[in-house]
């Protein structure tokens, strides 16, 4: 075991990453923090649950507001953990959902790139606490790795990678090729590369995949359209009209997964958004020790997973560009979509703009959800 955990953020995500750790044993000292004091209340609900299930995992609340960069160091360097989970945002992907249907359709054709500021915002200062401290921690960025870590990357500030989004499509994945073939879902190894817009566009943005059978390349038995097929049920349901905060647990145990295969230095085969500052996702083995490296199947280099995961962001989610200082370029489509739909004018992002556009554009989306009460 390497050292501490640090979970920033107890939301509906948050939280559900906290009860899969306090699950754990093995895990050791985590430290559970969030702005909002009452969270330590979900605290203790995690600590009860276990405590039924026999366990009694080291769990403590910290008051931590990321806007404080100062206080944020001071409590990094005296925590030291070697591992921090980034589960905040300002203002979650779904709450648009809660508009007329009719809305929601349009702002899906854009994709949750305008959305960056929310969650750009907090992970920035976050990282700018990260640098100040001098510590030797891991970051897992919960909040839109796909873009936010490339973008911090430009200015050396990448989270060591994400989770959750091309993740989650890997057991549709398996269970599709174990059905078709008969075998044990564990036996199948999928090697994918692909943009959160491959969910944002319900799959129709370009994707890669390559996939084995006991270590035999069955790619070609699946094609495409078929897998886009199998995965389309799930995604409609993983991304569909909720009045409440959807579902987590899944999106919760693909973080988990990834912050525990660098808390135990395992050097586990895993899916990930953002490694090393990349667009997009790809397959990764995770360590303490390396961070995130990225594994390319024979026949993919690097230079095809880049591309294809930026053309995924420009159709799925409306990015069309981040330039070599982090500046976000934005489509046209989706530029034109925000400004019709919320009055919200943003053709490039500039990364020390995130905080003023995040609550320009909280604002817009009260506001529209005010009138629609």
């Amino acid at each position: 075991m390497v050292g501490k955990i640090l979970l920033i953020g107890l939301g509906e995500l948050g939280f559900h990453i906290l009860q899969e750790l306090a699950h754990r044993p093995t895990v050791g000292k985590i430290i559970a923090a969030d702005i909002n004091p009452e969270a330590e209340g979900g605290v203790n609900n995690a600590i009860y649950a276990a405590a039924h299930l026999g366990l009694y995992p080291d769990i403590e609340f910290h008051r931590m507001d990321l806007f404080d960069v100062k206080g944020t160091t001071e409590i990094l360097r005296e925590e030291k953990p070697s591992v921090i989970c980034n589960a905040t945002v300002l203002q979650s992907w779904w709450v648009y959902h809660l508009l007329p249907e009719k809305i929601v359709s349009r702002l899906n054709e854009a994709g949750i790139g305008p959305q960056l500021p929310f969650h750009l915002t907090l992970t920035y200062k976050l990282m700018q606490a990260v640098k100040q401290s001098g510590i030797e921690s891991r970051v897992v960025n919960c909040s839109y790795p796909d873009v936010v870590n490339p973008v911090l990357d430009k200015i050396g500030l990448a989270p060591t990678c994400g989770g959750g989004n091309i993740d989650l499509t890997i057991p549709g994945i398996k269970q599709l090729v174990s059905r078709e073939i008969g075998v044990p879902m564990r036996s199948v190894t999928v090697f994918m590369f692909g943009h959160h817009g491959l969910l944002s566009s319900f799959l129709a943005a370009p994707f890669l995949v390559r996939i084995y059978v006991y270590g035999k390349d069955v790619s070609d038995q699946f094609p495409q359209d078929k897998i886009r097929k199998a995965l389309q049920p799930y995604v409609r349901y993983l991304m569909g009209a909720w009045a409440t905060a959807p579902p987590n647990e899944d999106i919760a145990a693909s973080f988990t997964r990834n912050l525990l295969a660098i808390h135990f230095n395992t050097f586990e085969l895993c899916h990930a958004q953002g490694p090393r500052g990349l667009p997009g996702g790809y397959p990764v083995r995770l360590s303490y020790e390396k961070g995130a490296e990225v594994i390319l199947p024979e026949g993919v280099t690097i230079e095809e997973a880049i591309r294809v995961n930026e053309e995924c962001g420009r159709v799925g989610d409306g990015i069309d560009e981040i330039k070599s200082d982090g500046t976000v370029v934005f489509t046209e489509k989706a530029v034109k979509i925000y400004r019709e739909v919320l009055g919200y004018e943003c053709k490039e992002l500039k990364i020390e703009e995130c905080e003023e556009r995040a609550k320009e554009l909280k604002s817009l989306f009260k506001k529209l959800l005010d009138k629609y009460k």
